[in-house]
């Protein structure tokens, strides 16, 4: 046996590079995946006149000044109870559609039907949304409306082609 140090090769220093470099490159994705996510959140997000619609006439009547949000919150207190149970039945709709999905041996009826039932919850809440946004509407004054849509506008509702004026910068 030989006293001499075995010679170390460039392939594990060449391979410690890429892997430094993939994980830095793993990190950037990383968070740009949570930056992405805590950016929706913040924003509400991407919203549209149904799925929040509830939530958002509701932030934004918490805007109005005390006597006019606590008229408006009356005015549409009942739709906005019902508003709970139809999301529990959505929620769980969506929890039988993933159950289903994902379940071995694969039911493609099974996921139809759970699918079909939580398309119909969500449509039925979709609608109890419009009903509350159109309920808040009929007791707002012209200037309250068009603050609504603005309000709306800002925080990544649907576009603004409605209101009078050309929807506000994001």
């Amino acid at each position: 046996m030989s006293d001499q140090p075995t010679p170390v090769t460039a392939a594990p220093k060449r391979a410690s590079r890429w892997l430094k470099l993939a994980l830095i490159l793993s990190l950037a994705l990383n968070v740009l995946l949570i930056a992405s996510v805590a950016g929706a959140i913040w924003r509400g997000g991407a919203g549209s006149w149904g799925g929040r619609g509830a939530g958002n006439i509701v932030s934004f009547m918490a805007s109005l000044p005390a006597e006019r949000r606590a008229e408006l919150m009356q005015k549409s207190k009942g739709l906005r109870d019902q508003s709970r149970a139809l999301r529990q039945a959505a929620r769980q709709a969506a929890r039988e559609r993933a159950d289903a999905l994902v379940a071995e041996p694969f039911d493609k009826q099974r996921f139809i039907d759970a699918q079909t039932r939580q398309v119909e919850a969500e449509g039925k809440l979709r609608l109890l949304f419009r009903d509350i946004i159109a309920e808040a509407a009929s007791s707002m004054s012209p200037a309250e409306r068009r603050a609504f849509l603005n309000w709306r506008d800002r925080r990544g509702g649907p576009p603004g082609d409605m209101a009078d004026e050309p929807p506000a910068k994001r």
